[in-house]
C-alpha cells in the first residue's frame, strides 16, 4: 500500500465520513462541498482497489476494508500528534495539550484539582475536558478524539488500557442534620421512604442502583433526577434529600455543603470501579503521560 495514498487529503475526508456516518454531515464539519468528499473517497477506493463504505439509506458505514484503514489512519494521526508534541517537549514541556473525556462525577472536583496542581509546575500545558457518558468516553479514546478517559466501569473494554483502577463503592450522601446522618452504614431498603436525588438512567451509577433495587424487589422513586452532580449536591444540602456518590468524588464538598457520606452495605452497591483509561498500544506524549502519572497518584489517595 502506497504511503502517499495514506497521507493524501482523501484520508482526512475518509476519516470524517467514518466519524459522521454520512457525506453530508462530514461536508458540514469540514466546510467543503459534499461532491468534493465523494470524489476523494472514490479516488481512494480506486487507488486501493476496494470498497471502503457500505452505502445505506441512513448513511454510510465502513466495510471490513474501511474499518481496517480507519484503524490504521486513526493510529497514524495519533502518532503524528505524538511526534509533534515530543518536538515541543524538547523545550521543557513549555507547551502542549491534554485532552480528556470523563463522566460527570470526575468533572466536579477531582479533575479541576488535578489540573490546578499540574499547572503549578507546567504553566504552558493546556487542557480540554468533555463530560460525556461512559460509552462515549470509550468511543472517543478508540477514535483518537481524546487522550485520557476517566469513567466508572464494571467490565473490561477491548483495545483500552486501564492505567489505574480503584474500587468505587456507592455512598448515601445527605445533610448532617438528616435523620439517618448518624448511621455507620445503611442498606438500600432503609432509604426507600426518604426524598432521593438520582442521576438519570444513562449514567452507570444509576444503572447499578436500579439493578440492586430490582434484585431486591424495592420500589424507589426519586424525587429529583439530573445529569448535574452539582445540582444533586445542592439538593442534598438545601432540600434534605439523599443522593448517591462515591466518597472520593465528593470528598472536598462534604464540609462545604455540610454533608456526610455513609457507606451502603448492599453487595451490589460495591461493584463499580473508577478507572483511568488510555488507548492500548499508543505511546503517549510526554505531557499526557505526566498527567496520567499524577491522576494515578490522586486516584490511590
Amino acid at each position: 500500500m502506497s504511503s502517499r495514498i495514506l497521507q493524501d487529503t482523501a484520508i482526512r475526508y475518509f476519516l470524517e465520513v467514518v466519524r459522521c456516518g454520512s457525506i453530508s454531515e462530514a461536508a458540514i464539519k469540514l466546510n467543503v462541498a459534499g461532491s468534493a468528499i465523494s470524489r476523494q473517497i472514490s479516488g481512494l477506493e480506486a487507488s486501493l482497489n476496494t470498497q471502503l463504505f457500505e452505502r445505506r439509506k441512513r448513511g454510510m458505514i465502513p466495510s471490513a476494508a474501511g474499518e481496517l484503514l480507519a484503524a490504521y489512519a486513526f493510529k497514524n494521526q495519533l502518532e503524528t500528534e505524538r511526534v509533534s508534541n515530543e518536538i515541543i517537549e524538547l523545550q521543557g514541556m513549555r507547551r502542549g495539550e491534554v485532552r480528556m473525556a470523563s463522566t460527570t462525577g470526575f468533572s466536579i472536583d477531582f479533575l479541576p484539582q488535578a489540573i490546578s496542581e499540574f499547572r503549578e509546575r507546567y504553566t504552558g500545558i493546556h487542557f480540554h475536558l468533555d463530560v460525556v457518558n461512559a460509552k462515549e468516553v470509550t468511543r472517543r479514546l478508540l477514535e483518537g478524539e481524546t487522550d485520557i478517559g476517566l469513567t466508572f466501569s464494571q467490565t473490561p473494554e477491548p483495545n483500552i488500557n486501564v492505567q489505574c483502577r480503584r474500587s468505587a463503592p456507592i455512598y448515601a450522601v445527605m445533610n448532617q442534620a438528616h435523620p439517618l446522618a448518624g448511621k455507620q452504614s445503611l442498606r438500600l431498603s432503609q432509604l426507600a421512604g426518604y426524598s432521593l436525588g438520582m442521576p438519570t438512567r444513562e449514567i452507570m451509577m444509576r444503572s447499578v442502583i436500579d439493578a440492586c433495587c430490582s434484585r431486591q424487589g424495592l420500589l424507589i422513586e426519586p424525587t429529583f433526577t439530573t445529569t448535574s452532580m452539582i445540582s444533586l449536591l445542592s439538593f442534598a444540602s438545601l432540600n434534605g434529600g439523599i443522593i448517591f456518590s462515591t466518597e472520593l468524588l465528593v470528598r472536598h464538598y462534604l464540609e462545604t455543603y455540610k454533608l456526610v457520606a455513609i457507606p451502603i452495605s448492599d453487595r451490589d452497591m460495591n461493584s463499580l470501579n473508577m478507572e483511568l483509561h488510555t488507548l492500548a498500544g499508543r505511546t503517549l506524549p510526554k505531557a499526557v503521560s505526566s498527567f496520567v502519572d499524577l491522576l494515578q497518584q490522586r486516584l490511590q489517595q
